[in-house]
C-alpha cells in the first residue's frame, strides 16, 4: 500500500467586489500550505500578509518538522512584522492573520493559525472547522451574548484580537490531525467564510472535482455572496501517493480571467441574497424610526477599530449594510488597545449598548482600569 500523502492541491486569491487592493497572501511549497489576511489599512496589510509568506517560504523542512516548523515561521514572521511597524511609519497597525497546515508522513497534519483565517475538514459528508477564530466576535458568541447568525452580520466581525504583529511575542494554536483517505482540507480567509455558508462550502468541497476546479467554486461562491472582502482559498486532498511523488499542485493568478464579475455570468449577488439585504434594510428603517424618536446625534456606541487597533466611541447604530455601507462613524480613539483588554471585559464592553456619548467613554474609561 502507498503512503498516504497531497494527491491534489490548487490555491487561489481574488480582491473581491469593494476592496481596491488585496491584502491576502498565501503559500504553496509541497507539503506546507499558507493563507494570511492582512490588516493595518492602506498598504501596511499588504506588507504584513506577504512577509508572513516568506517567512514560511524560508523554513528548513529538513531540520524542522510539524508544529515546531510553523511556529518557528510563525515567530519569525511576528518579529519581522513588529519591528517594521515600529520603524516605519508608514506601516504603524499594520498585522496579519495567519493559518497554516503541514502534511507529515502517513497524512498526519499540523495545524497553525492565529487571527480568524480558517482550516475546514471534510470527511465523509461531514464539514468540521479545525481552527478558532481569536476575534471579538467570537469572544460574543462563546459567551452566548450574540448568535453564530448574528455574528455572520455583526460591525466588528472582522476585527481580531491576535494578529502577527501585534506585539513582540505572539500566541499560536497548534493541533493535529490524523488524515485519512479521501479527506478534503480547506484553508481560507474571512473574505470566504463570512460571504460563503458552511453549507456551500460543504457543497463545493465534496464535488469530486479536481482542486483546482473546487477552489474556483469557493471563490465564485464568495464572490456571488457579495465578495466584500479580500477572498484566498487553498484546497488540498489526502489519498495514497507513490514513494517519492510530489504532490499536484495548481496556483491561479489573483485576478483570474475565468471568474468574471458581471451579474449576466453568474459573478454578481444571487437573488437570495439580494432579497436577504433587502429584508435587513427595511428592517434597519425601522430601527432608524425608532431612534428618530430620540434623535439618531444622540445614540453611541462602544466598538473596536480595525484600523489603529483602539477601543473606539460611534455615532449611530451598531449596523453594517452590504457592500459595506454602515450606519455609524467613529468619534472618538480611545488609544486603549482592545487586545490588551480581557476576554470578559471586551465581552461587557462590546455589547454594544446605545448610550450618550460621554457615557461610551465613560464606559471605556471604566473598562480600561479593570485589572488584566
Amino acid at each position: 500500500m502507498s503512503p498516504l500523502g497531497v494527491v491534489d492541491s490548487a490555491g487561489m486569491t481574488q480582491t473581491g467586489h469593494v476592496r481596491r487592493t488585496n491584502e491576502d497572501s498565501y503559500l504553496m511549497r509541497g507539503d506546507l500550505f499558507m493563507v494570511a489576511d492582512g490588516v493595518g489599512g492602506a498598504a501596511a496589510g499588504e506588507v504584513a500578509s506577504s512577509m508572513c509568506a516568506e517567512a514560511f517560504a524560508e523554513i528548513d523542512l529538513i531540520r524542522l518538522r510539524g508544529d515546531a516548523a510553523l511556529k518557528e515561521a510563525i515567530r519569525t514572521a511576528n518579529r519581522r512584522i513588529y519591528e517594521r511597524a515600529v520603524s516605519d511609519p508608514d506601516a504603524s497597525g499594520m498585522g496579519t492573520t495567519v493559518t497554516a497546515a503541514l502534511v507529515g508522513e502517513e497524512g498526519r497534519t499540523a495545524f497553525a493559525n492565529v487571527g480568524d483565517s480558517r482550516a475546514y475538514l471534510l470527511r465523509g459528508d461531514e464539514l468540521r472547522r479545525l481552527s478558532e477564530d481569536h476575534s471579538v466576535v467570537a469572544e460574543l458568541v462563546a459567551s452566548g451574548q450574540i448568535s453564530p447568525e448574528e455574528a455572520e452580520r455583526h460591525p466588528q466581525r472582522n476585527v481580531v484580537t491576535r494578529a502577527l504583529g501585534a506585539d513582540p511575542n505572539v500566541e499560536v494554536d497548534t493541533f493535529w490531525l490524523d488524515g485519512q483517505e479521501g479527506d478534503v482540507l480547506l484553508l481560507c480567509s474571512d473574505g470566504l467564510h463570512d460571504m460563503a455558508s458552511e453549507t456551500e462550502i460543504a457543497e463545493h468541497l465534496s464535488a469530486e472535482r479536481p482542486a483546482e476546479d473546487v477552489v474556483r467554486g469557493l471563490v465564485q461562491a464568495a464572490l456571488q455572496g457579495g465578495g466584500e472582502d479580500n477572498i484566498t482559498a487553498i484546497v488540498f486532498r489526502l489519498g495514497e501517493r507513490a514513494p517519492n511523488a510530489e504532490p499536484a499542485t495548481r496556483t491561479i493568478l489573483i485576478q483570474d480571467p475565468d471568474l468574471v464579475r458581471d451579474d449576466d455570468e453568474g459573478g454578481g449577488i444571487s437573488t437570495g441574497r439580494l432579497l436577504m439585504r433587502l429584508g435587513i434594510v427595511f428592517g434597519v428603517v425601522a430601527v432608524l424610526g425608532v431612534l428618530g424618536a430620540v434623535g439618531l446625534r444622540k445614540a453611541h456606541f462602544v466598538g473596536a477599530d480595525e484600523a489603529s487597533g483602539h477601543v473606539a466611541v460611534y455615532q449611530g447604530v451598531p449596523v453594517e449594510l452590504f457592500a459595506g455601507v454602515k450606519l455609524y462613524h467613529r468619534v472618538w480613539d480611545s488609544k486603549v488597545a482592545y487586545a490588551s483588554l480581557t476576554p470578559a471585559t471586551r465581552e461587557e464592553l462590546f455589547d454594544h449598548q446605545i448610550r450618550s456619548e460621554s457615557g461610551a467613554k465613560r464606559a471605556v474609561e471604566v473598562a480600561a482600569k479593570q485589572p488584566l
